[in-house]
């Protein structure tokens, strides 16, 4: 086993906590992200997630100078929202911090909760995700802005008394991992439809960012995603979804805030685990599995099959967030691939066993296995699979030298179908 501590970051796997709470944001309808925090901070998140989505993507910024950092940026921020409420109308504005903001010790959450109940104007529904960039991950500002958001519709942040009011039948909530395509949440919502229930998409980043032409033409907002008006719902649906390794340490507190019998997946992805999805979702619903997905079970069955014979005697690295690792390596271990190491931003002894090393850490451990038949990592492990000549399967954030990556899925049956032609077919041209 490797050493999982490193004394730096060469080539980061990791990316910030704030661009994680401003892709959760960017799932909600009429949306705008504001960054609080000096330009530069909010222009790398805005650029990195324009070139991963190529699709507009509604940040701005605060602004804060030199003066707001010493003095307190109390006024940049309010002037903030204010201006944005004012020029783009959003429904939603999501605040993310930044180490600037965080490091001057002011008290943001105290600033926005006074804004609010100054005000006598109807303003947006605001919410504010502590994201300083220095601590946590992708991952941890992705379910920060989540908590935040269910905290706030639960009352918790208010300290308004949530009252329940009639049951909506066949509506679920499902909380899905920041991993997850575009392509990922349609797929999903179609499946969990084909059991007539509702899926509410908490965030719905499938509907906000799948790469759809408004024919409202060019927006200042997100242009769909997740409603309010379903948001200030999820109490009175019938049961919560979680999925996601890196949603694991949130179950409790969806389950409290929401009041709501919760099921966790780690991952849906491969044999195992979309058939627990599917026989939980017949038996909470009274319906049969569909036909539809009783063959993508048989056709998945038949791919490993096909597949296998290409993977017999290779290597594969893999660099990965902590959700799309755990899915990954779950569809190959599932064929019996021969994972020599697996990188990620998290350890987890949940899913070390599948690999033969396994750490936190860089792109630049990738040095030391040179040796590998298949690379499966983000845009930036492009430079380590062209020097070593190892084929590169492109997945995770941010895949910026390749469009269409939105169009792909690899949840459920049909998804570790597409994961495991894939790497079949790159294996057999290196």
């Amino acid at each position: 086993m490797m050493n999982p501590i490193k004394n730096m970051e060469i080539n980061p796997l990791q990316a910030s906590s704030s661009l994680g709470a401003a892709m959760f944001f960017l799932g909600i309808n009429n949306a705008v992200v504001l960054m609080h925090g000096a330009v530069g901070c909010a222009s790398f998140d805005k650029v990195t997630l324009t070139k991963h989505f190529r699709e507009n993507i509604p940040i701005v910024t605060t602004a804060l100078n030199e003066y707001g950092a010493i003095l307190g940026g109390t006024d940049f921020l309010t002037s903030g929202i204010k201006n944005i409420y004012e020029k783009m109308k959003p429904d939603f504005i999501g605040i993310a911090s930044s180490g600037l903001t965080e490091t001057s010790g002011e008290d943001i959450a105290c600033i926005i909760r006074d804004f609010k109940e100054k005000q006598d104007l109807p303003f947006s529904k605001i919410i504010y995700a502590g994201t300083p960039d220095y601590k946590g991950s992708l991952e941890d500002g992705y379910m920060k802005a989540m908590l935040a958001l269910l905290e706030d519709f639960s009352g918790k942040e208010t300290y308004k008394t949530f009252k329940k009011s009639k049951k909506l039948t066949k509506s679920i909530n499902v909380f899905c991992p920041v991993s997850f395509t575009p392509q990922d949440f349609l797929e999903l919502r179609e499946a969990v439809g084909y059991f007539d229930l509702k899926p509410v998409m908490i965030p719905d980043l499938g509907l906000s960012l799948d790469g759809h032409l408004d024919e409202r033409g060019y927006l200042q907002t997100t242009a769909d995603g997740l409603g309010i008006k379903d948001m200030e719902n999820i109490h009175n649906s019938e049961f919560n979804i979680v999925i996601g390794l890196s949603l694991g340490n949130a179950v409790k507190s969806i389950s409290e805030l929401t009041g709501l019998a919760t099921y966790y997946f780690p991952n849906v992805c491969g044999l195992k685990n979309s058939d627990k999805l599917f026989n939980l979702l017949s038996e909470l619903s009274g319906k049969e599995i569909p036909e539809k997905y009783k063959r993508q079970r048989r056709q998945l069955m038949d791919a490993y099959l096909d597949t296998h014979f290409y993977f017999l005697g290779k290597d594969i690295a893999l660099a990965l967030g902590i959700d799309l690792l755990d899915s990954f390596s779950m569809i190959y271990s599932e064929m019996g691939a021969n994972l020599k190491i697996g990188i990620s931003t998290k350890f987890s002894d949940d899913i070390k066993y599948r690999f033969l090393n396994f750490c936190e850490g860089d792109l630049d451990l990738l040095d030391n296995y040179r040796n590998v038949d298949l690379i499966v990592s983000n845009s930036n492990a492009g430079f380590y699979a062209k020097d070593f000549r190892i084929p590169l399967l492109r997945a995770g954030f941010p895949l910026i030298d390749e469009i269409g990556h939105g169009y792909k899925h690899y949840i459920l049956y049909r998804g570790a179908v597409n994961l495991a032609v894939e790497s079949a077919n790159l294996l057999n041209k290196g």
